[in-house]
């Protein structure tokens, strides 16, 4: 109960923020500049306080506990002016006017000045740097950004009447230990591990634009994961995972509790499974595998934020920098739709994107062909404003991420359909069976680095199935272990043949698309839904292996 009292407390910002965050605004923008060069034209100061509730434990076990309070603040100015800018510029890892500071957790407004006036002019000077930079490689003349603005345009907000919502450190704590302990009820098992986070707190935002924001921020998120040394020595992974928005939105225990068992049953079931060396053919992934072929394969499609521009370097030519998402590319089968939607009442809910602007709903994808992006404030061919997407994790630029996403198929068809249907491929293609995709590791979890150089063939496309089988002519199921996708793209989205009914929408933990994705952890990351039907894929291929290491010393009784 104390920790409720203590995060009830935050529903305004702490005393004396506010009036040092607007002093050293009014001095940002009428004293900050240096010889010779112009004063920042604009400056703007994200301040991120709450606290985090975070556990890990093993077997019953607790292996870490911290309750810790939180108060980050990123200050970001920019020099030049609204048509030119040093934003949005990659100088090979130079700063660019962009910090991220701890701020005091006394609530002193003198001390809360000092730091944020080391802040401010230690970002003024590196953005004078990056622009002299940006300047010197790509010149306001230059094709590559005349076309555009600095940044799209957003309306200013003044809205104080946010805060966080309660924490639960002891619900959290209580649930990891419990799922962990379920676990050493297998003795063979390897490792037994359960990680939550529980991070509720406020974003106070202050910028030279106008804009006054308080609003509430945080997440909730369990994850388990078990490991099982086969015989050959190769080591086997499973996972669960669970993303609400609170504490109180996370399922009831009973059902995670059955989660974790059938996690276990699997892995343990897998001592008699045969590797599958190979498989190319008719793929079923089912509704929770399916989540991580459309995040993965489908996200960086409909995202409208380029790279950073960069410069043309020693053959005089600037590379092209623009985004993924390409506006009239057939993405799906004909009839398929997606929507992206931030109000939706999933864990990736929010009434604005962390630029102030109002998330909203977008229908990116309409019979099968992208007609809209993801856009923040950073500017992009097209894009005349920002949808409300802008988000990202500490220091890094606002990028458009996924919030809530809906994918639904023209015509939903029964399970059996798509088996039937699958068995029926799988018999063309020489297959003994249809292979079924149940899950697969999310990035966060991913162990492999799948990097591919040039003439060694395809990378994998997708990160590894934790759970697979061949769905066999007479019903039967023959779990399968081992597997590795072998050179999946977007392509693959549009060679689906037949697709079940949209399920119930999966929380995940998420980055920008792209490598930024497995390095989030367990616990870290943004909140996001996704809603997808199961999917029955005409052609892919896998590889499998085993073998490894095998223990020497025995299990201890």
């Amino acid at each position: 109960m104390i920790f409720l009292l203590m995060n009830a407390a935050l529903a305004t910002p702490p005393p004396g923020l506010m009036p040092a965050l607007e002093s050293e605004l009014e001095r940002a923008t009428t004293e900050l500049k240096l010889q010779d060069e112009a004063p920042p034209y604009w400056v703007s100061y994200d301040v991120v306080d709450g606290e985090f509730a975070t556990f890990f434990a093993e077997m019953g076990a607790v292996l870490s506990s911290d309750v810790v309070p939180y108060r980050i603040m990123r200050v970001e100015t920019r020099a030049g002016d609204a048509s030119y800018d040093s934003g949005n510029f990659d100088a090979f890892g130079e700063s660019n006017g962009v910090l991220s500071v701890r701020l005091p957790l006394d609530n002193d407004e003198t001390a809360f000045r000092r730091s944020i006036w080391l802040a401010t002019d230690a970002s003024y000077k590196q953005a004078v740097e990056q622009l002299s930079r940006k300047r010197a490689e790509l010149p306001p003349s230059d094709p590559a950004v005349s076309e555009l603005p600095a940044m799209l345009p957003a309306e200013p907000v003044v809205d104080l009447s946010g805060g966080p919502l309660p924490l639960d450190p002891e619900g959290v704590k209580s649930t990891v230990v419990y799922l962990s302990k379920v676990l050493s009820e297998y003795p063979e098992l390897e490792q037994g591990q359960a990680a939550g986070r529980d991070w509720q707190g406020q974003r106070i935002t202050v910028s030279s634009e106008g804009t006054r924001l308080v609003t509430d921020t945080g997440y909730t998120v369990i994850r388990v994961e078990a490991v099982l040394k086969h015989s050959d020595g190769s080591r086997l992974r499973n996972g669960r995972w669970w993303v609400a928005r609170t504490a109180a939105e996370l399922p009831p225990m009973e059902e995670m509790e059955a989660e974790v068992r059938e996690m276990a049953e699997w892995l343990v079931a897998l001592e008699d499974a045969p590797v599958l060396k190979e498989y190319l053919g008719p793929v079923l992934f089912e509704e929770i595998a399916s989540v991580e072929l459309y995040r993965q394969l489908a996200a960086g499609e409909f995202v409208g934020t380029p790279p950073e521009a960069q410069g043309r370097g020693m053959f005089g030519e600037a590379p092209i920098s623009r985004p993924t998402a390409r506006v009239g590319r057939r993405l799906m089968p004909a009839g398929w739709t997606v929507v992206d939607d931030p109000n939706a009442q999933e864990a990736g809910r929010y009434s604005r994107d962390q630029e102030g602007v109002p998330g909203e709903r977008v229908v990116l994808i309409e019979d099968g062909v992208v007609r809209r992006s993801l856009n923040s404030r950073i500017p992009s061919k097209g894009a005349e404003k920002s949808t409300g997407h802008g988000r990202s994790m500490g220091a890094e630029r606002r990028e458009a991420l996924p919030s809530n996403v809906q994918v639904s198929a023209k015509r939903a068809r029964a399970e059996r359909a798509l088996r039937r249907k699958g068995l029926r491929m799988a018999a063309q293609t020489q297959n003994e069976g249809l292979l079924v995709i149940r899950r697969i590791e999310p990035p966060a979890m991913s162990e492999d680095m799948d990097i591919t150089f040039m003439g060694e063939g395809p990378g994998a496309g997708l990160t590894r199935p934790y759970e697979a089988y061949l769905l066999m002519p007479d019903g039967s199921e023959q779990p399968v272990r081992g597997l590795q996708f072998s050179g999946v793209d977007r392509r693959a989205l549009r060679d689906v043949v037949l697709a079940g009914e949209t399920a119930a929408p999966v929380g995940v933990m998420d980055g920008p698309p792209g490598p930024e994705r497995f390095y989030i952890g367990a616990v870290g990351g943004l909140p996001g839904s996704w809603a997808v039907p199961a999917v029955l894929v005409s052609e892919l291929e896998l590889d499998g292996g085993g073998g490894g290491d095998q223990r020497v010393l025995a299990r201890p009784e």
